[in-house]
């Protein structure tokens, strides 16, 4: 009886994991971090994390979570409502149409393909800003963006495949 509890308790942890990390993520990427010049610039912390999840773990990462946590993300950046969310689920949809050439493969090659569709977001975002907004907005902010998120991808990619096969593996 004891084992059969852990056992659903182990199983409801690992399906709500990947989204409780994606809303981690969104609120780090939220915070101010300091650094004079860089500071309004953060990785894409969020996007960075549909893109893994909608890789390795797509059952646990519904797109319902996945647009909640996007108009989350909007109402405390001040973005306009549903930007995120379209982003996000613009990620989760490509990544998922294409995960049978993402899965299984190198480092390298999940690397590349934050790199393509994550400058393909970040820079979208920007686009969708500028038109909303009615005016020009630099765009430097937008490619610093991008080269953080880049460097930050594997470290994020790191930490989450030790989240995955230490937790959701043994499932």
């Amino acid at each position: 009886m004891r084992s059969e509890w852990a056992s659903h308790t182990r199983a409801a942890v690992c399906r709500v994991t990947p989204v409780i990390l994606i809303f981690l993520m969104v609120l780090l990427g939220l915070m101010p971090i300091g650094i004079p010049y860089v500071d309004p610039v953060t990785p894409a912390l969020g996007i960075i994390s549909v893109y893994y999840w909608s890789i390795h773990r797509p059952e646990y990462c519904p797109a319902a979570g996945v647009f909640i946590i996007g108009l989350f993300q909007d109402a405390l950046s001040g973005t306009p409502m549903g930007m995120s969310s379209l982003i996000f689920l613009g990620v989760y949809g490509v990544v998922v149409s294409q995960r049978r050439v993402l899965i299984g493969k190198s480092v390298l090659v999940e690397w590349l393909g934050f790199l393509i569709l994550g400058s393909v977001a970040i820079t979208s975002q920007w686009a969708l800003s500028a038109m909303f907004f009615e005016f020009f907005i630099d765009p430097r902010p937008a490619l610093t963006q991008c080269l953080f998120s880049a460097a930050f991808y594997p470290c994020v990619a790191w930490i989450f495949g030790r989240v995955r096969r230490s937790l959701m593996e043994t499932v």
